[in-house]
């Protein structure tokens, strides 16, 4: 359901993988109840590489049988204006012609042959138009699964960032922390050398004037 051919271009995936591993991968996951435990980061690191959205209308239509598509271009044009317009000329033609003819036409009035061909018509149109609506139902259930897919290897790694975003925040918060402490503890060694250095200074002030006044007496 992947394409091989995206894969292998972009060298993103192992070469061993497989749709099978990554559906494996995909309901492993479904399976657990947080996405936040060490087995589903082990499961999301596992599945982060590989690429799980596909253009599955592509795929489909490549293993499409000779059969299917016939029924998809039926489908498709008898649900246009072209094919209405040429419907309409041909029915126009056709009566127009027997009625003109009279008894010796091929179909006169009532038209038998022309209702045996439009009943004959409808009872294979209506199977072939039955098999499109099949096609697109599968087509839709194959894209409901595809975006699911999608969906939930988004919310994982939406999980794997907000875990990444709490660690950051927690390591930020404690180097906060850290920084205003040691912010702190330098204010108090800087109050502490500031007193520290005015007593020191006060005490040596009396020192100072008894010096000058012993010079002062001699």
């Amino acid at each position: 359901m992947y394409n091989d051919l995206l894969l292998n271009r972009i060298g993103a995936t192992p070469l061993d993988d497989s749709d099978e591993h990554v559906q494996d991968l995909i309901e492993e996951i479904e399976e657990l109840k947080s996405l936040l435990g060490p087995e589903a980061q082990r499961l999301i690191n596992d599945l982060r590489p590989r690429i799980v959205t596909d253009d599955v209308y592509e795929e489909i239509d490549e293993h499409a049988s000779f059969g299917e598509r016939v029924s998809d271009w039926m489908a498709t044009f008898q649900g246009s204006w072209k094919f209405i317009i040429i419907f309409a000329l041909i029915m126009a033609v056709w009566i127009a012609f027997n009625a003109n003819e009279g008894p010796g036409a091929f179909d006169p009035y009532p038209f038998i042959l022309l209702n045996l061909t439009l009943s004959t018509y409808a009872a294979f149109s209506t199977p072939l138009i039955l098999m499109a609506q099949n096609r697109q139902s599968m087509k839709d259930r194959a894209v409901a699964q595809n975006d699911y897919q999608v969906n939930l290897k988004s919310e994982v790694e939406i999980a794997d960032l907000h875990r990444k975003m709490d660690s950051l925040t927690e390591a930020l918060t404690m180097q906060t922390r850290l920084v205003n402490a040691l912010v702190a503890a330098r204010h108090k060694e800087l109050s502490a050398t500031v007193r520290a250095m005015e007593i020191n200074r006060m005490a040596a002030m009396p020192v100072t004037n008894g010096n000058h006044n012993g010079h002062h007496i001699e």
